[in-house]
This record gives structure tokens, sequence and C-alpha cells, in this order.
């Protein structure tokens, strides 16, 4: 008899918040669920921060023959110099050289070591301009503005 009206006397909760309480954790697993998937997807098709290049222009100067450009690779798969461009200091192109390392190998940057890379462009004496190193990824990396002597 006792148990009878113990059963008879329990009070559950509203049917309104039982399914607020289950739409709340569908979506925090929802939201579990995508970060979880977006972070892997982005890694395995490239797009995140494991495939991707990491160089360094670690300066650059030029003359009124061409650009001298100094890159580093720090990390990320092994990168391949294939153009410059060259802008004055407004940030207009003028115009692109073709690539030459100096040490007359490839332009496949060595891990962690400098390299140097010249481009033949006819530049004006006494102008500012940057160089943006290109590679055969996709990758740019931006110089900073150097001036050309003016004598």
């Amino acid at each position: 008899m006792k148990i009878k009206r113990f059963i008879n006397h329990n009070k559950a909760i509203s049917p309104i918040f039982a399914t607020l309480i289950l739409i709340a954790i569908a979506v925090i697993a929802g939201v579990v669920v995508y970060m979880f998937t977006s972070g892997t997807l982005a890694t395995m098709t490239n797009g995140g921060t494991a495939g991707q290049e990491k160089v360094t222009v670690q300066g650059a100067s030029g003359t009124t023959s061409g650009v001298t450009v100094y890159v580093e690779q720090t990390s990320g798969p092994q990168a391949t110099v294939n153009g410059l461009i060259i802008k004055d200091g407004s940030g207009n192109t003028i115009g692109s050289a073709t690539p030459t390392a100096a040490s007359g190998s490839v332009l496949v940057l060595p891990q962690g070591a400098m390299e140097t890379i010249n481009g033949a462009i006819t530049l004006t004496k006494g102008s500012a301009y940057t160089v943006t190193v290109t590679t055969s990824a996709g990758g740019s990396f931006l110089s900073q503005s150097f001036t050309t002597p003016s004598t």
C-alpha cells in the first residue's frame, strides 16, 4: 500500500523543460562535432596549417638593374620560388622578374638556410620598392620596403 502511494506521488519535470533540455544537449553535441570535423577536414585537405609553406623574406635590396632578395624557409613543405613581383612605394606593380639563385642551384629553398635570389628588372634611382616572392604552391611572401641608391 505504501509503495503504491509512493509511485503515485512521483513528480517529473514539465514536458516543456524536458524538450528544452534535449534541444540544448543536441546543440552542444552539434557544436562539438562541428569543431572536431572542421579542424580535421581542414588539415586533411591542406587547408590547415599542416600543409602550408613557411617562408620569411629576411631582406631585399635593389639597384637600377635588378633586385636581390634574401629568403629563408622556416618550416612546412619544401618551397620552390617561381617568381618575384616588384611594386613601387605606392603599391603599384612595376613588373615581375624571373628569379635566379645566386648559388646557381634550382630555387628550392633549403630548410633553415638563407638563400639569395636575384631578379633582373629596371628600377629608378632613389625610389622605394617592395618585392613579393611567389612559390609554386601558391604562397606569396612580402619583403620590407627598400630604396634604390640615388647615385
